[in-house]
């Protein structure tokens, strides 16, 4: 399955080294958890696991009003770039891009490391995760 073509994928794998290059990560995550458009709503709706249905096309359909609002965003390539850099591919919109779609671009990205990097992820997500570890010890 095609989810993004392959030029697509390369140009943002582009825009994820120059981010990466030019933007330290600690500056990269603070600049995403304070510019981006998704602090003004409740971060639970960029979750996939609240929100996704394992199905691409549904999850496309599903998220587009969160993902309109990725696009208007002004660190949208750096929220993109941050989810990639440290392998937070798997549950949560970033960038616009479904989860399926940025692993999408980061294997179109040869220079990014398989393995997550010890970043801290964006504030907005620990509360969520802080509770979904309750919910697992109980």
């Amino acid at each position: 399955m095609n989810v993004l073509p392959l030029d697509t994928a390369t140009e943002l794998a582009v825009r994820v080294a120059m981010v990466r290059d030019s933007v330290p990560m600690d500056e990269l995550a603070a600049a995403v958890d304070e510019m981006g458009e998704c602090r003004r709503f409740d971060s639970e709706r960029w979750l996939m696991d609240t929100v996704g249905t394992r199905s691409f096309a549904r999850d496309l359909v599903r998220t587009e009003q969160e993902r309109s609002i990725c696009q208007a965003c002004s660190v949208r390539d750096r929220c993109l770039s941050l989810a990639i850099l440290t392998g937070d591919t798997r549950d949560s919109i970033h960038g616009g891009l479904l989860p399926l779609q940025q692993r999408y671009v980061a294997r179109a990205a040869p220079f990014v490391d398989s393995s997550p990097a010890p970043t801290p992820l964006p504030r907005r997500l620990e509360k969520h995760l802080e509770a979904a570890s309750t919910c697992k010890a109980a």
